[in-house]
């Protein structure tokens, strides 16, 4: 949790548990597959049982979408998902969530005290250095 009132996640795809589609959730394999793209946004840290709820009972009009597009069931879905799941920047804003940037390595292993200059900012310095 970040100290502004904002909760920042890795920008890396989530590896924690994942709850099983119900069975009673009639879904195929397009289903399954949007499932597991979905379940491995950083923004699925946040779901909880409600969240993953809505998003099993979405997922047969999404391969019914898939099969038959149309904006209904576009419309339908991107209301459904969009501000449950925080699937957009706009959503994640809304619910105050952002992706924390992976760091550049050389922000990582710079010492205390020491400026800190982006791999592509130093390398851009030499190459100009050098055509002087």
């Amino acid at each position: 949790m970040a100290g502004d009132g904002w909760t920042e996640l890795p920008d890396e795809p989530y590896d924690g548990e994942i709850p099983p589609i119900p069975e009673w959730i009639d879904v195929g394999s397009r289903g399954r597959a949007i499932y597991e793209d979905l379940a491995s946004l950083p923004q699925a840290r946040t779901y909880g049982p409600g969240t993953w709820l809505t998003l099993h009972m979405t997922l047969p009009l999404i391969e019914r979408y898939l099969s038959r597009p149309g904006s209904e069931n576009f419309k339908a879905i991107t209301s459904t998902l969009g501000a449950a799941l925080s699937l957009t920047e706009l959503d994640m804003q809304r619910a105050r969530i952002r992706v924390k940037p992976v760091e550049d390595e050389a922000e990582e292993t710079g010492t205390p005290g020491e400026k800190v200059v982006p791999m592509a900012a130093a390398r851009r310095a030499r190459l100009m250095n050098s055509a002087s």
